[in-house]
């Protein structure tokens, strides 16, 4: 009797292992299954970046090579300079795998060399700098003039000139030497003679005169310079940086999110501020160096969700916790400007935010982290996500083409700049190459066409319904 029993305490427990190591099997399983998800998620999202910064390179290239070859280019000589270090510097970042960064340096040599493309193209309209996207109501004013003129793209802006932005207004404005400034609400500055640097025409380092307001900054491959009624930040080349100005308090903000600058009060006391770091000017006195917190990584969803609201209604919005946070901010937009969100707060705890899905289109959110001293740390990467119903509640498809309006298709020889707008979160290709389409659904395309005499540009549209709207343009390209 006794061995019988013992028999069968041994085949109780050898039951309750074979269960438990079952249950533990079927555990590693799901998370051998989720990392192979997560592996092959992360891996279509560096190919999505990959292929994008590839596209502004070899766009960037050709800009190049047709901008070389105008006889008019010598006297762009310090701007065709800055256009191929920044070309140079996205072709590097590119061979070691850093797609992000390749891609922002592409974007900043092409936007100098359309610069340079429209003052050869028209001449007595260069200048310092020109509107490169502007987002609500922004204004400018000559420095010989005493009207305000709404700013458009593209729209240069000389020495003396001033640009203001309303409370929902914001622009992005990009500087021969590749300073790309966000200007954003409620801010008014005048554009500064620039500082001498070396002698000769266009050496000088960009100079801006802030009045109020906030500016983003980031350089290329020179110094910039901002002065407010109450300091002078000299920002170091190739730095990410933001200065504030509040008239009513006399306060200001310099900090730096990469790189750095020196910072002199109007009373000769000077500060070095360096990457991660906030000095706050009150009157003649700059504080002590501060700490900002680090830029946060978004988790989920991907970058280029789509989601059809029929199947899903909500969708969260989630990142890596920052060090020493105590709160963050989270915006989510239908522009890359961030101006007039559908959602703007700054006091979420969590590291999560779950969304009711109330619209179509295509939307952006991005998150930045608050220290314990209040300073808010640098804006994440702003990812998309586009919001598409591929069939109706009711089950009735939609048949109704979607919208497609060109705003100009402008000629440098063999290169085309196609510009125009559609519908919130369709699919635009030009010529059958895929192309960025804003929140807004505007976009913009460089093509190149080889063949000389007449062609066609054909531009299309499709939306969630598989509707298209097509457009033909017929463009004609010069024996050069």
């Amino acid at each position: 009797m006794p061995p019988a029993k013992a028999k069968r305490r041994r085949k109780d427990w050898y039951s309750i292992s074979v269960d438990t190591l079952r249950g533990w099997g079927f555990l590693l399983l799901i998370l051998a299954v989720l990392g192979l998800a997560y592996t092959v998620f992360r891996s279509w999202e560096r190919k999505a970046s990959e292929r994008e910064a590839a596209a502004v390179i070899e766009e960037t290239r050709n800009l190049l090579q047709r901008v070389e070859r105008e006889p008019g280019v010598v006297g762009f000589g310090s701007e065709l300079s800055a256009a191929s270090q920044s070309f140079e510097q996205a072709r590097t970042e590119y061979g070691r795998g850093s797609f992000h960064e390749a891609l922002t340096s592409g974007r900043r040599a092409r936007g100098v060399l359309l610069n340079v493309l429209d003052a050869l193209s028209l001449p007595g309209s260069a200048g310092q700098a020109r509107f490169n996207s502007i987002q609500g109501e922004v204004e400018y004013r000559r420095a010989d003039g005493d009207d305000w003129e709404e700013a458009r793209a593209r729209v240069p802006l000389r020495s003396g000139d001033y640009v203001r932005t309303s409370g929902g207004g914001s622009a992005e404005i990009l500087f021969w030497d590749g300073t790309l400034y966000t200007v954003r609400p409620n801010t008014q500055f005048i554009v500064s003679p620039s500082h001498p640097k070396g002698g000769g025409a266009g050496a000088g380092e960009q100079s801006i005169q802030m009045e109020y307001g906030w500016v983003d900054l980031a350089t290329a491959d020179r110094p910039s310079n901002v002065r407010t009624p109450g300091a002078e930040a000299r920002v170091r080349q190739d730095t990410e940086a933001f200065v504030t100005f509040d008239k009513a308090s006399k306060k200001g903000r310099f900090g730096a999110f990469r790189g750095g600058m020196e910072l002199e009060a109007k009373g000769g006391l000077k500060r070095e501020v360096g990457s991660l770091q906030e000095v706050v000017q009150t009157g003649d006195l700059l504080s002590e160096p501060a700490a900002l917190p680090t830029r946060p990584e978004p988790l989920e969803p991907s970058d280029n969700l789509e989601v059809d609201p029929n199947r899903a209604q909500r969708l969260v919005l989630a990142w890596q916790p920052v060090n020493g946070a105590t709160r963050y901010a989270l915006q989510v937009s239908r522009n890359h400007l961030f101006v007039d969100n559908i959602i703007d707060v700054e006091n979420r705890t969590k590291t999560h935010a779950t969304l009711g899905l109330r619209g179509e289109g295509t939307f952006q959110w991005r998150v930045a982290a608050y220290g314990k001293g209040g300073s808010q740390g640098p804006w994440s990467t702003a990812r998309k996500f586009r919001v598409a119903a591929f069939r109706s509640a009711s089950g009735e498809h939609d048949a109704t083409p979607p919208r497609l309006d060109l705003e100009g298709v402008k000629s440098y020889g063999s290169m085309f700049i196609v510009a125009g707008k559609s519908e919130p979160g369709a699919k635009v290709e030009v010529n059958g190459e895929p192309v960025t389409v804003a929140a807004d659904g505007t976009f913009k395309k460089t093509v190149q066409i080889n063949k000389e005499g007449w062609s066609f540009i054909e531009i299309r549209a499709r939306d969630g319904w598989g509707n298209e709207a097509v457009q033909r343009h017929r463009v004609f390209v010069e024996n050069l």
